[in-house]
């Protein structure tokens, strides 16, 4: 709320009649001790001293910011494909350059609150409106009441940091590199979390957690025929799921953000874990209980080469329908399941590269489209030293890496620990990886060693992330 704070040491403050009293005690024992030939006790001297203290005022001066803010511009898209259907680590395809405008009003009820709305058009011509209200909780409630004081010490939460949000949407995600549609959302929400005010749970500054109740109405789009515009470039799973649904969920999420790690975004000591669970279901017209989880760790080894680090990580997650009662469908949709492959995730492979796939796909999946899949798992260990001979990319933390990773996505029926064995991908590779304000950058090249004859490959990439995986 503040562009600034200045605090100033001012005028002397008014002496009462009780302190002008002992300074002149003070000062008659200061004389006493003169006469005795400056014999006295040096340490009694600076006590009288430390006794006889000034009082001053003390101004505080705070520069209040501008009630509102304004924005044109451009960024990169991050919402709606950023780890949502797999660990949350990575993004799920690659980043799309938006122009943006935006405005918002900060401070209007007096408790650090902010209302901004947002429209952005991304370089596919997918557009977005975004409407949001963040508060602190603890300005949700009576002052001084239980609730108020309960979220200001309570050590669970993060003090005037827990916030409230209240958003709206409308968004549209393009998926025709992997499965030829689009997701269409327009949805409503409230979310309590211990870091107000960021875009994503993974850019919080500390470990998050966060409470969030949606309401969407969704729409997948399949890709239309390019010269028939009345027919669809795409599989016939993918036109089977096309048309409206209603999602209804409760999310819980949990995440320590490399928050016991040396370094946020390309940690060499220190753990790291995350999970999240998502139960669906009525009035929305799917229903489903999801989880995920993943951990990491990063030991330094030996101070070889300036440092030598060994890491690993694993990640897996799982979606169970829950047809209550024949209210909901007894499959999930493509819209909710897992999807694997791709830079930070799993390595050697594209986005969506791996795991069921329609016979068929449109002109931007010749492969087949991704269908997803219902249980995933991705493991990943590596060794990593600070870049040699150039002390510029070395001293801002680059790494040089090699790894190992291997991962897998089942269909949609229950499968048999012996059928997730038989159908786990691998590779091994190497490559540079940084840390940077946006999230950990890095360049791989992979050689892909186990792998079916529909995945989709690729070796050389560069991904984008927020966690090692």
């Amino acid at each position: 709320c503040y562009d600034s704070v200045q605090v100033a040491i001012g005028r002397p403050a008014p002496v009462s009649g009780e302190d002008a009293d002992t300074a002149g005690q003070s000062q008659e024992a200061q004389q006493a001790r003169q006469g005795d030939g400056g014999n006295g006790n040096a340490a009694n001297v600076a006590a009288a001293a430390a006794a006889h203290v000034e009082p001053r005022h003390l101004d505080v001066i705070l520069g209040e910011k501008r009630w509102y803010k304004l924005y044109i511009g451009g960024g990169i898209k991050h919402e709606g494909i950023i780890g949502g259907s797999s660990s949350g680590s990575s993004i799920e395809q690659l980043p799309r350059v938006q122009m943006e405008t935006s405005a918002g009003l900060l401070n209007v009820s007096g408790c650090s609150d902010v209302t901004s709305a947002a429209y952005t058009v991304d370089q596919t011509g997918a557009t977005t409106l975004g409407l949001s209200h963040d508060r602190p909780l603890y300005s949700c409630f009576a002052p001084y009441s239980a609730l108020y004081n309960a979220v200001l010490t309570n050590p669970l939460l993060n003090a005037s940091n827990t916030a409230l949000r209240v958003t709206g949407r409308m968004d549209t995600v393009d998926w025709e590199c992997a499965r030829s549609s689009r997701d269409r959302t327009r949805s409503i929400g409230v979310k309590i979390c211990n870091w107000g005010h960021v875009a994503v749970p993974e850019a919080a500054k500390d470990a998050y957690v966060g409470l969030e109740w949606t309401a969407a109405f969704r729409d997948v789009l399949p890709r239309r025929h390019p010269s028939s515009p009345y027919a669809c470039d795409a599989s016939p799973e993918i036109v089977a799921q096309a048309g409206p649904s209603w999602k209804h969920s409760l999310l819980y999420q949990h995440r320590l953000n490399n928050s016991l790690c040396d370094d946020k975004f390309n940690p060499t000591s220190g753990v790291d874990a995350h999970w999240s669970w998502e139960v669906a279901g009525p009035p929305g017209d799917v229903g489903f209980v999801k989880g995920t989880g993943g951990a990491a760790l990063h030991v330094p080894v030996v101070d070889t080469l300036g440092g030598i680090s060994l890491h690993a990580s694993i990640n897996g997650g799982f979606i169970r329908p829950i047809t209550y009662g024949g209210l909901c469908p007894s499959t999930t949709s493509i819209t909710d399941r897992f999807y694997v492959g791709g830079p930070i995730q799993l390595r050697g492979f594209m986005h969506s590269g791996i795991g069921p796939r329609a016979e068929t796909g449109g002109k931007s999946t010749a492969g087949g489209d991704a269908l997803g899949g219902d249980l995933f798992y991705t493991a990943t260990v590596a060794a990593s030293i600070p870049f040699p001979g150039i002390s510029l990319l070395r001293d801002n933390g680059m790494r040089l890496f090699t790894f190992a990773n291997a991962g897998t996505l089942t269909g949609l029926d229950a499968t048999p620990a012996s059928a997730i064995l038989r159908s786990t991908r691998a590779s091994v590779g190497g490559g540079l990886a940084i840390g940077t304000p946006m999230g950990r950058l890095e360049a791989t090249y992979a050689v892909p060693l186990r792998y079916g004859p529909r995945d989709a490959r690729r070796s050389v990439q560069f991904g984008l992330g927020f966690s090692f995986g």
